[in-house]
Formats: structure tokens, sequence, C-alpha cells
């Protein structure tokens, strides 16, 4: 069976991959994005899609973040989604750990996948060792250092958008599980089988997490971590009808 994935008449969708706390390609990126608007036919409809880690390993998370509350609050007639990473919700369990896990249990591992570098951007001294009472110590001084309106931001991020026969998330689908009953960690986390999926999907998968030199594009998936943090660029796919193209800064 032929899989129509289209996206619906008179709508452009704008998917940006994984910023990292890096502002200033951000910026940069919805300067295209703007420029990209006013060239060619304009279309009826703009959604911009963020397919989220905007925290962690780059210089300013914080600004990020009010970044992209200030474009969020603009009302500038663009519908936006903002969906969830996982360094994401490693930041807010770390400011408030789940209740079925130890209260330190992914603290080491969010700092050494950039935590550093989020506690930095909002202004949180760090220690020279990370030994259990420091922890503790930097848990409090971080949620007072972080504004409500960042947290309730973050927490109010999505699993996914369905748009077209397109299926927007952070990281991937289990292909062998329908898209109706897919699991929030794994949207978040997932990378085989999904990646290396042979066959089509009911929806064309449109994500990032998985860091490739440049966009990966597969008949059931889209891929657009291209490595910002590791030097890389900052790319945007391009969604209108059957085209699909790329912005890159």
């Amino acid at each position: 069976m032929e899989t129509p994935y289209l996206i619906p008449p008179g709508l452009r969708v704008y998917a940006i991959g994984d910023i990292h706390g890096y502002l200033v390609p951000l910026q940069a990126m919805q300067e295209q994005i703007a420029a990209d608007l006013l060239r060619g036919a304009a279309p009826e409809r703009v959604h911009i899609v963020y397919l989220g880690d905007y925290v962690d390993r780059g210089p300013d998370s914080r600004g990020v973040i009010d970044y992209l509350i200030s474009r969020r609050d603009r009302g500038d007639g663009i519908a936006k989604t903002f969906i969830r990473g996982n360094h994401d919700v490693l930041f807010l369990d770390f400011m408030d750990p789940p209740q079925d896990r130890p209260p330190l249990a992914d603290a080491q591992t969010w700092l050494r996948w950039g935590g550093e570098e989020t506690l930095r951007s909002y202004g949180v001294s760090l220690p020279e060792a990370f030994l259990p009472a420091e922890f503790e110590r930097m848990m409090p001084a971080l949620r007072q250092h972080v504004p409500s309106a960042h947290r309730d931001f973050l927490k109010g991020m999505r699993s996914h958008v369905i748009i077209g026969g397109y299926y927007f998330t952070h990281a991937g689908v289990d292909p062998l599980v329908p898209l109706e009953r897919q699991d929030r960690t794994t949207l978040m986390i997932m990378r085989e089988p999904f990646l290396s999926w042979s066959g089509l999907l009911e929806k064309r998968v449109v994500h990032g997490h998985t860091v490739t030199a440049e966009p990966d594009v597969h008949p059931h998936r889209i891929g657009l971590d291209t490595g910002l943090y590791k030097g890389g660029k900052l790319t945007c796919g391009v969604f209108e009808g059957a085209e699909v193209r790329f912005l890159q800064v």
C-alpha cells in the first residue's frame, strides 16, 4: 500500500533540529525562516516545530529558553509546537526529581551530558567535586535561579505532533508499535530498530537526537540533528505538499 507523506494544502511546516543551548544560531535560523517566507508565493498557514533538546552542551541554555518563550508569545499568527527532548526532561528531573526514582539517580548522567553548562547559564556556581552533598545543594539552588516561566515552558512541551502524513518527535518511534501507542520515553530516546528500519511507516517521522553530518533522509524518516554542539550546523526541514528541502546555519 502506498503511503502518502503529504502536508495539507496551503500549509508550510518548518522543523528545527536540536539547539543545545546555542542562541545565536537559533536566532539566525529564525531570520532564515522569515526570509524564506518572503520568497515566492507565501503559504496560507505556517507551523514551526522545534524538535527538542533546547538545553545542555552549549553556552546559553537560559537564553535559548527565554528566546523560545518570546517566540511563542509574540502573536504573529504562526503556529508553534515545542517537542520535549531527553535533555530537557533530565533538566526538569534534576530540579524536581520524579517520585519513582532516587533524587540523584540521573544527576551524574545529566551533568556529564552537558548539564554543567546549563547550570552555569542560570548562574549556579559549580563545586570542584560533585559529591552527594553538593548535588543536594545545587538542586534547590537551580530551582531558585530558574524562572517559573521557564519551568512552565519545559513542563508544557509535547511528546509529538502529527501534521498530515508526518509525525514530528524528538528521537523516533518504535516501528513495531502503532503510533497511537508510542511510549513517551521511547519518543525521546529511540535509535534502533527505528533508524535502520527498512519498511515504510504509517507516517513519515521527522526527528532529531541522532547526529549526522547532513540531513538524514530515508523513506520512513528524516533526521535533522546535524551536530550543532559538535561544530556542525543547525538544520531546519521545510515541508510543503510533497516537497522537502532544508535551511542551515
